[in-house]
């Protein structure tokens, strides 16, 4: 059953548009600032990366080491390109807010099993989620 949830299906039909779209918000949002001096292709390629491995995230039988290895390769790579701790945490909570923001927008979830579907991978996201901020911290305060 997970693995047929829209969300996660829609999510990587449409990671570039929806990567675009994150790419803009992010380089014009107050609390994101540090993204402006980032090439817009080049944020582009980092959510699309996120969109598509969203799945392996969510439902792969190890995905808590999983989980853990990607983030802390987004970790050094937000802390690479100079990006500080509180925008690297931003930057991942708007691309799962506009992830949402694209499937609402499609209307996609319109029955009462695509709703449930929908509320279980909401769930797994915010737990993705978590360890993602945990990941991120982590490998920030060990190079401080």
């Amino acid at each position: 059953m997970v693995d047929s949830i829209k969300l996660l299906d829609v999510t990587e039909q449409n990671a570039e548009e929806i990567a675009e779209h994150w790419a803009m918000e992010v380089q014009k949002n107050k609390r994101t600032t540090h993204y402006q001096n980032i090439k817009k292709e080049k944020l582009i390629v980092y959510a699309v990366d996120f969109y598509r491995n969203l799945r392996k995230l969510l439902v792969s039988d190890n995905r808590f080491e999983i989980t853990q290895k990607y983030f802390k390769k987004y970790a050094k790579k937000c802390h690479e390109i100079g990006l500080p701790l509180h925008e690297s945490i931003y930057g991942l909570v708007l691309m799962r807010r506009h992830m949402w923001l694209y499937a609402d927008f499609q209307a996609i979830f319109i029955d009462a099993l695509e709703h449930n579907q929908a509320i279980d991978s909401i769930m797994r996201i915010m737990l993705m989620m978590d360890y993602a901020v945990y990941e991120i911290t982590q490998y920030y305060l060990e190079r401080t």
